[in-house]
């Protein structure tokens, strides 16, 4: 069921309808969840269980991580009177490093599971090549995994969710079905953006009325996104196809114009996608944030970085880079560079 297909827009027809006709509001998340599942069995069938996994390890580790920190800030109240200064600075310190290890478990597991499906055929293919190098007759295994839908936006998505509940941006979320739905969440599973949790759950849970003003802003997306991907991406594929099967027969110019129009295709081929899938979200009632905003028109590499896949940007920033540089061994080698400089 491709992004740019008649029975993709039936299905995301069917599902707003249902949505909004939905008598009980108060549950009326649980049609998207319906719908997120659905759409995702139609697509990935068995690879569903993927989803399902990360979804219950982080559930449970969140909880884990949230219940730690609540028994830990309990058992501070209750002996207030009674520790000693070093007492609860140790106490402190056995409960960060409890929860470093449940969250360290959570994202070792999850990221192990992206990390094997999509690179497995990578890595053998590699030791193939290399052993082949010396001489040694080596047989690859004659097996090979399928990459899940959306399993590099979920993971990611989880996990920050995870890495969230551990720094006590948000608390661990008690309905499963809820923080199925913050994973799985259709149409975002199919091209992203990569959601926050403290920007999404209110948007999902809350009850919505259907908005004509929202249907226009999401429909006006919609179309943005396939016009850029039917009639500049798509098109422009053909063109690229046709120089590069004989790149020798055309002169630098035209190789250069097919540079160039990669670059756009790309763009228009990712960044549409994403608009037909915000554009669908919006109409449902719920804002996802911009994924793209002109990167071509950058005048730096730093601000083309902002530009460009916004959210995977956003999310090695907050969750990635910006623990690194507060570490105490990065601070050490900070220290050490400044006073060697």
């Amino acid at each position: 069921m491709g992004i740019i297909s008649a029975e993709f827009f039936a299905f995301a027809a069917a599902a707003i309808l249902i949505y909004y006709l939905f008598p009980v509001k108060k549950y009326q998340w649980t049609v998207l969840l319906a719908a997120s599942y659905v759409y995702y069995i139609l697509n990935c069938n068995k690879y569903v269980v993927y989803m399902l996994v990360t979804t219950v390890s982080t559930y449970f580790g969140a909880l884990l991580i949230g219940r730690i920190a609540e028994k830990s800030k309990q058992y501070l109240l209750d002996n207030k009177e009674t520790l000693t200064k070093e007492s609860r600075k140790a106490f402190k310190a056995r409960t960060q490093k409890n929860k470093r290890l449940a969250l360290a478990a959570v994202l070792v597991f999850n990221f192990g599971i992206l990390a094997f499906l999509k690179y497995f055929g990578f890595c053998a293919d590699t030791v193939h090549s290399l052993l082949g190098i010396f001489g040694v007759n080596y047989t690859e295994p004659q097996f090979s995994f399928i990459v899940p839908l959306g399993i590099s936006f979920y993971t990611f998505q989880s996990m920050g969710y995870a890495i969230d509940v551990y720094r006590g941006k948000v608390s661990a979320e008690k309905n499963f079905g809820k923080l199925a739905l913050f994973v799985s969440l259709f149409p975002q599973i199919v091209q992203g953006p990569i959601g926050i949790y403290s920007d999404l759950a209110h948007q999902l849970y809350e009850p919505k009325k259907f908005s004509y003003e929202r249907f226009k802003s999401g429909g006006l997306l919609i179309l943005w996104g396939v016009f850029k991907k039917l009639l500049i991406a798509d098109r422009a594929v053909k063109v690229i196809k046709l120089v590069t099967a004989d790149s020798g027969a055309f002169s630098g110019t035209y190789i250069l114009f097919t540079v160039i129009l990669y670059a756009v295709q790309l763009y228009a081929d990712f960044s549409g996608g994403i608009d037909i899938c915000r554009g669908i979200a919006e109409i449902m009632g719920i804002t996802m944030a911009e994924n793209f905003k002109r990167p071509y028109f950058s005048k730096t590499l730093t601000e083309y970085w902002h530009r460009w896949h916004i959210s995977l940007g956003d999310w090695l920033r907050n969750y990635l880079f910006y623990p690194i540089s507060l570490s105490k061994p990065f601070l050490k080698m900070s220290k050490s560079m400044k006073k060697h400089g």
